[in-house]
């Protein structure tokens, strides 16, 4: 079964996937959410928008925690997206854990291919 072509966006506007490997820029993600934690003693809330609107500066201290060089990238739609161009899942653990899931190559959330980090 042939993979499924994304239509990623960077922060600017490139049109294809990072220069870097999908677990990497996972990680990025981990960090983004950590460091976001750290600042403000706690998660970003909400749905993926949201999130992302908090980790772009949409914060009270207007604090960027998405930078160009960490390869996360953010759909037409307002959305942080994986390697492929599927927006990332964040579940709330705790106020101050989050597990983010990448759907991951087959662009299907909760299957086997997933990436998921904490």
């Amino acid at each position: 079964m042939p993979v499924p072509t994304a239509t990623p966006f960077l922060l600017g506007s490139a049109d294809t996937p990072p220069a870097m490997e999908p677990a990497t820029l996972l990680g990025n993600m981990r960090i983004a959410v950590h460091n976001y934690g750290s600042r403000f003693g706690g998660n970003p809330v909400g749905m993926n928008p949201e999130i992302t609107k908090a980790l772009n500066g949409d914060n009270p201290k207007q604090v960027m925690f998405i930078t160009d060089d960490s390869g996360l990238r953010i759909n037409a739609r307002g959305e942080l997206v994986d390697y492929w161009g599927t927006p990332f899942f964040f579940h709330q653990l705790s106020g101050a854990e989050m597990e983010i899931r990448s759907a991951g190559p087959d662009r299907v959330i909760w299957t086997a291919d997933d990436l998921v980090t904490k």
